[in-house]
């Protein structure tokens, strides 16, 4: 099954681009489109581990042999067996050497051309790194584009494809053109949010340098094409970022898609009439733009040492929870700086209830994403425990500030887990508020709404 998908956008958007850049275009397309190639070969919707690790190959014996080889646990690596039956590592660009020269290519021909000196360096090192594996550099060069209006991104980056250790990254690629105003307005309440955090245990500070690009997709392929992420923080890795800063993505493209084929629709059959007819489909297309830059914020602002080797493969459950009730959490900043109005964060709060719902009949078609579907989970049961929501001939909720104070709640009781909580303790908070029933209650109601 192809994980490439593309977007129409209009043809104003690509007014943005000088002549120049739409000359190099088509070559950014071609090679984001062969990264499919690369990502089938990766992913397996029956083993946890994917096809990152052999299939007859148990967690324990992946363990043992990394002690050995730390190279196993490295997450730009394959684990094979070799003629002896011994667990190796083989890196990505050797694995996938075939695949990658084709991408390269490409890219070398869009900067034999590329007027952008910043973007033309990164086209460059972009492509002879996915040759040589020194990514790094890549995420570097990637950083420094300044001028351009043409955002590519191209290598390994998630990795919840991992579903048994949360190590391994899925090859993703992605071509879009920025929108410089929307940027800008989104860069502004970034700028708000970071002024108003405040100190707290094992936080690890957001990087001195964090950009914010808000574009236009015209292609997602690999784990991106799949995933079909709103937004996305890059690079992936911490040391990279800690000293060279990072960016927070928004998929426009991405963003428009999902409100149409599944938010809009999914509030229409789950929230009960006379609740439905308070908010117009304007206002919750704005209150999804908020959703998609809160949660992306909060997602930066709050990450603690060690949280991901203490947790393990609950961390990104609890990851994605946490920038969702935090992200709601810091919006009464924006309310106080006159940025939104009450109307506008309660149609945030309500578009993220139907971002539950989405998961779970995306859900049905790939379980790529599943942890944001625990995740969402987590937050609609305690809420529905706790009676900030009601379920009476569909969603809806008796008192606004209810359920704001218990996502303060939420977002103190996921902060700390990720600060310090331990294994055991993320166990039982799911074990108390995971389960998938109270989505399956709406069943009925959902499934006329096709997963995209």
């Amino acid at each position: 099954m192809t994980s490439i998908k593309t977007f129409k956008v209009k043809k104003t958007v690509f007014e943005f681009l000088t002549p120049n850049e739409k000359k190099i275009l088509p070559f950014l397309i071609e090679a984001a489109k062969d990264v499919d190639k690369i990502f089938c070969l990766q992913e397996n919707q029956v083993n946890n581990g994917a096809n990152f690790y052999p299939r007859d190959a148990i967690k324990k014996e992946i363990e043992l042999a990394a002690k050995n080889d730390p190279r196993i646990f490295s997450p730009v690596t394959v684990v094979k067996r070799n003629k002896d039956r011994k667990l190796i590592a083989v890196d990505y660009h050797v694995e996938y050497r075939n695949l990658l020269l084709p991408i390269s290519k490409n890219l070398m021909k869009a900067a034999n051309i590329c007027q952008n000196t910043s973007l033309k360096n990164y086209l460059e090192i972009l492509a002879d790194s996915l040759i040589d594996g020194k990514y790094q550099k890549a995420d570097i060069a990637w950083l420094a584009i300044n001028d351009s209006n043409l955002d590519i991104t191209i290598g390994p980056h998630e990795r919840y494809l991992d579903k048994l250790f949360f190590i391994k990254k899925a090859y993703q690629s992605n071509v879009g053109i920025i929108d410089k105003d929307i940027t800008h307005r989104a860069k502004s309440i970034r700028d708000i949010l970071y002024s108003t955090i405040e100190k707290q245990p094992n936080r690890i500070s957001p990087p001195k340098i964090v950009d914010t690009r808000a574009l236009y997709c015209l292609i997602q392929a690999g784990f991106l094409g799949r995933a079909l992420f709103v937004r996305q923080h890059l690079p992936c890795d911490a040391n990279t970022t800690e000293k060279y800063g990072s960016r927070i993505l928004g998929f426009l493209s991405v963003i428009d898609y999902k409100f149409n084929k599944l938010i809009y629709p999914i509030f229409n059959a789950v929230f009960e009439k006379s609740f439905r007819q308070r908010y117009s489909r304007k206002l919750l297309k704005i209150g999804n733009y908020y959703y998609v830059l809160l949660t992306a914020i909060a997602q930066q602002l709050h990450r603690y040492h060690n949280s991901r080797d203490r947790l393990k493969d609950f961390f990104p459950i609890f990851d994605e929870a946490n920038s969702v009730v935090c992200g709601i959490q810091h919006s009464k900043h924006l309310v106080l700086k006159g940025v939104i109005n009450q109307k506008e964060l309660e149609a945030v709060m309500i578009v993220q209830i139907c971002w539950g719902f989405s998961e779970w009949i995306l859900h049905k078609k790939s379980n790529v994403r599943e942890d944001y579907l625990k995740g969402d989970a987590l937050i609609f049961n305690f809420l529905i425990r706790v009676g900030a929501l009601q379920e009476k001939g569909g969603v809806s909720w008796p008192n606004f500030a209810k359920i704001f104070f218990e996502m303060e709640n939420l977002s103190t009781i996921f902060t700390r887990i990720l600060q310090e909580g331990t294994y055991s303790e993320a166990q039982e908070f799911l074990s108390a508020y995971l389960s998938l029933d109270t989505f399956k209650i709406f069943g009925n109601k959902l499934d006329y709404i096709e997963p995209i």
